[in-house]
């Protein structure tokens, strides 16, 4: 009896940890989070390889605080020279480098002139950081205040082969483009140079995004597509198939880009960030799935090149299957749309937006479904948002590779660590390794460097971690740590504990 009752005395504790870590009530401070309404129009000219755009933001101080001014990021800065915070983790991981002394590398962001409520503003960036700026207020915004913040602006966007935004010849990825204010949350401000793999935290509201550019661009895009002619464009092409037959030799040249400009328009609600991907070679499909708790239908779009078409062709139905399972799992997709594209960046290895995952270039069928589940499974994450990944670098790769490693076992649960990579048996009978699974390699990899003694506690910032690190306590130590988890607590209820978290968190900020 007494061992029954101590039993039950640790297992209530877990449970109270494991609820308080999840919950966003779980914090003393009064939770509120600020509203950030866009309107965007912007023009892609894709022979200077610029974005032309005006912006107007509504910004409603849902705080208690009356504000005298305001961080915003400026991101597109960080490619802007080797003396930025970016350059620094580039130059740090990869060694020496000439980097952005190179204009094709350079990046940023300028013809900036804010305004609120139709007055200029002073305003100057950080010290050090040209990606973040402090913009002095004329007059402070009180509880509960809405004021109109406007300005113009242009990017040079970066070649692609340094980090997440840019081009590669005529393919664009556009990601942290737009001037964005940073979080004003219980604990203050959070304004943040960006770094590769540092994720972002950024606040919520409403997006309307009107695109220009040649008209025969295929773009995909946070939001519900507005243009009723755009729309039966891309079900022509989703349901033109001869691509499956011709790739091998239709070749990947960029066809000349149009004469003709066409406009496209987004809109979303209860989104964090605005991305978008266009690019001439794209094929289409498009494919419908069920979400097993509401039964709402979402729509979805695979977008890919020549490149790796033989890899996507059964992409839609690893998309649709992977929200299925993320939906019964964690909790309902909120949105009404998902895409999954192709990126075709040096370092596009995978990401997640609100409605769109990035996938890079994979080996095969299965890395490609592993590659898709895990950027979505970020998604998800993205929907329920941490402070920021640069603080708790280890709740959104955590959270997600957990996740991911739990839909391929199920998918593959023969697999083999062999066959994953090396494909070749003798050798891996050889090595006294062919009947290890391959969901082993985090845990091998982990180890290897914990028992050199190189490994780093887990609830470091992104900043404090190597490289290597970053990937095998971030990604791997903390997925296992919620396997480890869910393996004491059982499915039923760790499932319903991450349930329970994702509900009281979707479209808000949650804190660990």
């Amino acid at each position: 009896m007494v061992l029954f009752c101590k039993h039950n005395i640790r297992q209530f504790l877990l449970i109270w940890m494991l609820f308080v870590f999840f919950s966003p009530k779980g914090s003393s401070q009064e939770h509120f989070q600020q509203e950030v309404n866009y309107e965007i129009l912007v023009t892609l000219d894709d022979r200077r390889h610029e974005l032309n755009a005006f912006q107007r933001i509504e910004y409603i101080n849902n705080s208690t605080d009356t504000l005298r001014f305001l961080y915003f990021h400026l991101w597109p800065n960080a490619w802007s020279s080797n003396n930025t915070q970016l350059a620094k983790q580039i130059i740090r991981n990869q060694g020496r480098q000439r980097l952005f002394e190179d204009p094709q590398l350079r990046g940023y962001i300028d013809s900036l002139d804010f305004r609120v409520n139709g007055r200029q503003v002073q305003w100057h960036t950080k010290p050090d950081l040209p990606d973040i700026c402090r913009i002095n207020l004329n007059e402070p915004v009180t509880p509960g205040d809405t004021i109109c913040i406007t300005t113009p602006f242009r990017v040079k966007l970066p070649d692609g082969r340094t980090s997440q935004l840019g081009h590669i010849g005529e393919s664009y990825q556009i990601v942290h483009w737009y001037p964005k204010p940073a979080v004003y949350d219980s604990s203050g401000w959070h304004p943040m140079p960006w770094l590769d793999e540092a994720g972002t935290y950024s606040e919520f509201g409403s997006f309307d995004v009107s695109i220009t550019l040649p008209d025969n661009y295929i773009v995909g895009a946070t939001g519900n597509l507005q243009n009723d002619d755009e729309i039966r464009w891309l079900n022509r092409l989703a349901a033109d198939t001869a691509w499956e037959t011709t790739y091998l030799y239709a070749g990947t040249r960029f066809p000349p880009s149009s004469e003709k400009m066409k406009t496209l328009r987004y809109k979303e609600d209860l989104a964090n960030d605005f991305a978008w991907f266009a690019d001439k070679r794209f094929n289409v499909m498009k494919g419908q799935v069920e979400l097993p708790g509401s039964g709402r239908e979402i729509t979805t779009w695979m977008m890919f090149t020549n490149l790796q078409a033989r890899l996507w062709i059964d992409a839609t139905e690893y998309v649709n299957s992977a929200i299925w399972f993320l939906s019964d799992h964690i909790g309902d997709y909120p949105y009404d749309s998902h895409i999954a594209v192709q990126s075709v960046l040096g370092t596009g290895t995978g990401a997640g937006y609100p409605g769109i995952s990035v996938i890079g270039f994979e080996d095969d069928a299965r890395s490609l479904n592993e590659s898709i589940a895990h950027n979505m499974a970020r998604s998800w994450v993205n929907i329920a948002p941490g402070p920021g990944e640069s603080q708790f670098s280890f709740w959104g790769e955590g959270i997600a590779r957990a996740y991911t490693a739990r839909y391929i076992k199920e998918r593959y649960p023969e697999r083999m660590l062999w066959e994953k990579y090396f494909n070749n048996r003798e050798f891996a009978e050889f090595l006294n390794i062919d009947e290890i699974p391959a969901q082993r390699i985090d845990e091998i990899m982990w180890l290897v460097k914990a028992r050199q003694n190189l490994e780093q506690p887990l609830d470091l910032s992104v900043r404090d971690y190597s490289r290597e690190q970053d990937v095998h306590v971030n990604h791997t130590k903390a997925a296992m740590d919620f396997d480890y988890l869910r393996a004491y607590l059982g499915d039923s209820l760790f499932n319903s504990a991450i349930q329970t978290w994702y509900s009281n968190s979707e479209l808000r900020h949650s804190r660990p």
